[in-house]
């Protein structure tokens, strides 16, 4: 298709809507300008900027220094004097940044529509949940039906920083207009990054990678990564599901490899020698397997681990579809966000309405993170429950040889309920996987029978069972397509107390 070359230019209200979307307390690049001071002169200054980014357009080049960046480094743990345990971070121009925001949000659209559904990350109406909830729906369903099953969770080595930038010919490919291409790659080209060490500055030419906190760098990384997917010859591999091919699920370089058989060995090695050409390097040592049957899966004459769970997104994935530990690990989690607020949520002179607003924003959230996918146990909801409890009395400054009843202590905190939510979380995400279309692999799974017959003897509990049970009929969906989602919860709630 032919590329468009001209575009039309920026606009003071796209300006003026990137900047809104911007997060402040964020530290400054070179220019020590910060995006609070950008906002509170916003009415003056858009003008400017938009004039700037316009003429940025024109010229196919931005002001020289504009988008340099300086790099510094953030000691992490371990041994000081050792560089490993050092970070680096990358430090740009707002400026910069709101110009590459601008941009994006132009060719966002774009972009998107050339990505599959394989890809849920840096996407509109995409999430983490989406591929959780496909990966546990495969795996509960292959369990039941007694499906061969063998999955690899590839990691790659530092993939922002090494991944070649010739996305250049990818977004000619995808019909970006040629003019903002152009703005791009001469930005790239000309851009250096100042590394500070103490007292010294060097600068440094960047010829590989893309750039840490520059706006549009997401975008470019999942261009370049469908660019390659898109060239995998993988017809013949995967799982059948409603008449489609599953092989992989991507969130950003997160890649989960499927299949069905052994032919996994086959896609690893002919995914490993496209992510080379594109300066990927498939790490031996973070990579792992986990398969129904005990195979060996090497990658450039290494065996790959095989596991029987896997933490995938920030989620423990495990083959025997136990969620006891991926609760145990929630409940952590939960711990740590506590005491990382610890002193303002055991104080005795703050007032237990902004406890109460802490812990429902930090600590719930962390605690029910992918409580969308679980299938909750009566033992599980009590871990639930006796961490809550705990930290409310820790919030009230109350003891167990207090003897106060656990009815007592919600009606003084009133913060919500951990199980309570958990189950409405699962129900939200029940009913919009019933409105949601047929695109996702998330609904696809949802409604997949396998074409196999499931043996004798009564199946683990599965994550639908709870719609079934309470709604005494297995077309949940029907019933949750016909009320709105804030019916569908409330009837839910009243079903279930």
């Amino acid at each position: 298709m032919p590329v468009k070359d001209e575009c039309l230019p920026f606009l003071e209200e796209e300006v003026d809507a990137a900047l809104k979307t911007m997060k402040g307390g964020r530290t400054p690049g070179h220019d020590r300008i910060t995006i609070e001071m950008v906002k509170w002169s916003s009415r003056m200054l858009i003008p400017l900027i938009t004039e700037l980014f316009n003429q940025c357009l024109c010229s196919c080049k931005v002001p020289k220094n504009m988008a340099d960046s300086l790099t510094i480094l953030l000691y992490k743990k371990g041994d000081p004097s050792e560089l490993r345990n050092y970070r680096p971070i990358s430090l740009l121009s707002v400026l910069y940044k709101l110009l590459t925001k601008v941009i994006s949000k132009r060719i966002e659209g774009v972009l998107d529509a050339e990505q599959p559904r394989e890809q849920a990350g840096f996407r509109r109406n995409y999430s983490t949940i989406d591929h959780l909830h496909a990966i546990n729906e495969l795996i509960e369903r292959c369990s039941e039906f007694r499906m061969p099953l063998y999955i690899a969770f590839i990691d790659y080595e530092k993939p922002f920083d090494t991944v070649e930038t010739n996305a250049w010919n990818v977004l000619q490919e995808q019909v970006v207009q040629g003019q903002l291409i152009t703005l791009l790659r001469g930005i790239y080209a000309d851009a250096q990054s100042k590394f500070k060490v103490g007292e010294t500055t060097v600068p440094i030419k960047i010829c590989r990678g893309v750039r840490q906190g520059d706006m549009i760098s997401p975008k470019l990384f999942t261009a370049t990564l469908e660019h390659f997917f898109g060239k995998l010859s993988w017809n013949d591999f995967g799982l059948p599901v409603n008449g489609n091919l599953l092989t992989n699920l991507r969130f950003a370089d997160d890649v989960v490899l499927i299949a069905k058989s052994a032919e996994l060995q086959t896609m690893i090695d002919e995914l490993d020698q496209h992510s080379l050409r594109c300066g990927l390097k498939t790490s031996t040592a973070k990579t792992k397997v986990m398969a129904t049957a005990g195979i060996a899966i090497s990658l450039r004459g290494t065996q790959l681990e095989r596991v029987k769970s896997f933490v995938y997104l920030e989620q423990k994935i495990s083959l025997n579809r136990d969620f006891s530990e991926e609760i145990v690990r929630r409940i952590r989690a939960g711990w740590n966000c506590f005491h990382r607020f610890d002193k303002f949520l055991t104080s005795r002179t703050v007032e237990m309405k902004y406890k109460r607003a802490s812990f429902n924003m930090c600590i719930l959230p962390a605690m029910l993170y992918g409580a969308e996918t679980w299938v909750l146990s009566k033992s599980a909801e009590r871990k639930l429950a006796c961490a809550q409890r705990r930290m409310e009395r820790l919030m009230v400054g109350v003891r167990l040889l207090d003897k106060e009843t656990n009815a007592w202590l919600c009606g003084v905190t009133k913060v919500k309920d951990a199980v309570s939510s958990a189950r409405e979380r699962k129900w939200a995400c029940g009913w919009e996987l019933a409105m949601s279309t047929d695109v996702k692999w998330s609904r696809q799974l949802v409604e997949w029978r396998p074409p196999l017959k499931r043996p004798a003897g009564r199946p683990k509990a599965r994550w639908r069972d709870e719609f079934q049970k309470v709604l005494g009929t297995c077309n949940w969906r029907l019933i949750a397509r016909a009320r709105t989602k804030k019916e569908w919860i409330d009837l839910t709630r009243c079903r279930i107390l």
